[in-house]
């Protein structure tokens, strides 16, 4: 980031300029200062312990200042300063990683003193009020383990990130504890205290409650214990699509967070829609069973849009949970238990019948292939064998996922292959990909040259001009129309076209506040017998999210050629 001064004096060095952040800005704290500052220079990284008698008085000069909102932190920060500085090594673990509120949990506290440290482990607090007494010094290399169960209280809370705790805003997450903020994940929902005293003075650590296994190829992996229902039910779909009025099926997966989960689930449904059975009951043995259950939802028969929530007699008072976990290597594993909810969608989409059938090539983090076989689209995908040696002629379009022709390399070479299968007759429709000087695309796209701008429309309810409102493209199958934009999330769309051939039609313009109309978010054009559409509108948000005027005009493109 850059600053640019407004007023008052220009900065020297940096923006911090005469600010003072040290203790001195806290009045009271010159013995603190001099302790700290004393601790600092007499610290000898061969002998870490010697230390500790300085930064036991610090602490208590610390404890006597007035209360302030960097008391607490600081002394809890210094208490870990100490307990490195004496080599200790202290951690509690759990037997499994989840645990329902009421539950039993067996608990494995671990002390260790790594120095020369005169260190007395005085008790280790657990979760659920256990406290385990100990009162003996903890030896120099000489390991001290406790285990107990614990009951987790019942009033618990289910483990969410702080910021998905309650329903986004639209661009904002809410923080229902301003002093959250900033923090990267939330508070550990178990915790364990280690009441330990050194040089006479008490000192308390606290750890969070973790799971420990070993991962064949990893090796040893930690993760938080997390507090969940004690059974979650998740939706195979989060949207269930109804174009035609026809009734689908609703199919939920029931796991067994602990032994003995049962009770029956039904679905609160709110415009129109209607389901059988009212009930469904089930019963799992062991934690960690799952059961399908499945209801058959009919729609009512005007457009509508509502949420269906799933709720459980053994839940009384709360909606049913879903289960979501986060796997990736670079983060800690993240689980969710958000109501489990479903969007059902009632709306009128044309597609025809004998052009239903499309090739897709998966772009990057792809939904689009089963938002379309969600409306009857019989989707499939395209790897390198196929589209350098596949009947292309089969299909009845091919459709290019995001961002596909900055991810595959193989593609360039395909591309005389693709403009064949249009020149045949076929319809291509290619979303959005990216092009900049860190990543330029040099290769062709369609049949006729254009180039792909940086211009989008971020605000989701941007007017939408039909520029050609006669086109056969926002007229079959489906007449589309203002109402075919409402409703959008997000974004309108990103990296339109900037320039294009005369070869290439355009059929919308859009803008943000204060810009100028954008005219590239579609272009459409003839060649040999079929066609060719590149778009740079976000369908790849609006099908998964059951946006119906987006399914609307993507079957448009889908089927424009014919």
């Amino acid at each position: 980031e850059y600053f640019q001064p407004l007023a008052g004096d220009t900065p020297k060095s940096g923006v911090l300029d005469g600010l003072d952040l040290t203790w001195r800005r806290v009045p009271g704290t010159a013995r603190l200062i001099e302790l700290l500052g004393e601790a600092q220079r007499r610290f000898d990284p061969r002998r870490p312990a010697a230390t500790i008698p300085l930064l036991l008085q610090a602490r208590a000069e610390l404890a006597r200042l007035p209360p302030s909102p960097w008391q607490a932190p600081k002394l809890r920060e210094l208490n870990d300063v100490i307990a490195a500085c004496a080599g200790l090594y202290l951690e509690a673990t759990a037997a499994g990683y989840q645990v329902a509120p009421g539950g039993a949990l067996a608990v494995t506290a671990f002390a260790l003193n790594r120095s020369s440290a005169a260190v007395t482990l005085e008790e280790v607090r657990l979760p659920g009020g256990v406290a385990a007494r100990v009162g003996a010094p903890l030896a120099q290399h000489a390991p001290r383990t406790l285990t107990r169960t614990v009951t987790v209280p019942a009033a618990t809370p289910y483990s969410n990130p702080y910021w998905l705790s309650a329903p986004a805003e639209p661009g904002l997450y809410p923080a229902p504890d301003p002093r959250l903020i900033g923090e990267p994940e939330s508070p550990p929902a178990l915790t364990a205290e280690f009441v330990l005293r050194a040089g006479g003075e008490p000192l308390i650590v606290t750890r969070p409650l973790g799971y420990k296994w070993t991962d064949p190829v990893a090796g040893e992996r930690t993760r938080a214990v997390a507090i969940g229902p004690p059974f979650t039910v998740t939706p195979e779909a989060p949207v269930l699509m109804f174009p035609d009025g026809k009734p689908r099926a609703l199919v939920v997966r029931v796991k067994a967070g602990a032994a003995g989960a049962a009770g029956a689930l039904a679905l609160e449904l709110t415009g129109g829609f209607t389901a059988t059975p009212a009930r469904a009951p089930f019963k799992l043995a062991g934690a960690g069973d799952e059961a399908e259950l499945r209801f058959r939802v009919t729609p009512p028969r005007g457009a509508t849009t509502a949420t269906v929530r799933l709720v459980s007699d053994a839940l009384p008072g709360q909606p049913a949970r879903a289960l979501t976990r986060i796997d990736y290597g670079h983060i800690p594993i993240q689980t969710l238990f958000p109501p489990a909810e479903v969007k059902l969608v009632r709306f009128d989409l044309k597609v025809p019948k004998d052009h239903a059938r499309i090739g897709y090539i998966a772009g990057a983090g792809d939904e689009v292939p089963a938002a379309l076989r969600a409306v009857g689209y019989d989707v499939t995908l395209l790897d390198d064998a196929a589209l350098a040696h596949g009947d292309l002629g089969r299909f009845g379009a091919i459709v290019v996922g995001v961002r596909a022709f900055n991810t595959n390399p193989r593609l360039p070479f395909d591309h005389a292959r693709l403009m064949d299968y249009v020149a045949q007759g076929g319809t291509l429709v290619a979303q959005y990909n990216t092009n900049n000087r860190l990543a330029p695309l040099t290769a062709p796209i369609g049949p006729y040259p254009f180039d792909i701008s940086q211009q989008r429309v971020t605000d989701e309810d941007a007017p939408v001009t039909l520029a050609a409102p006669a086109h056969p493209l926002l007229t079959r199958p489906n007449r589309i129309g203002a109402a075919d934009f409402a409703g959008w999330v997000q974004e309108r769309g990103l990296y339109f076209a900037g320039r294009w051939s005369k070869e290439y039609a355009t059929v919308l313009a859009m803008h943000d506040p204060g810009e100028p109309p954008r005219r590239g978010s579609v272009l459409v054009a003839r060649h040999g017998k079929g066609a060719f559409i590149y778009t740079g509108l976000a369908f790849f948000r609006q099908l998964p999210a059951g946006v119906p005027g987006a399914y609307r005009l993507f079957t448009n493109m889908i089927a424009y050629g014919h």
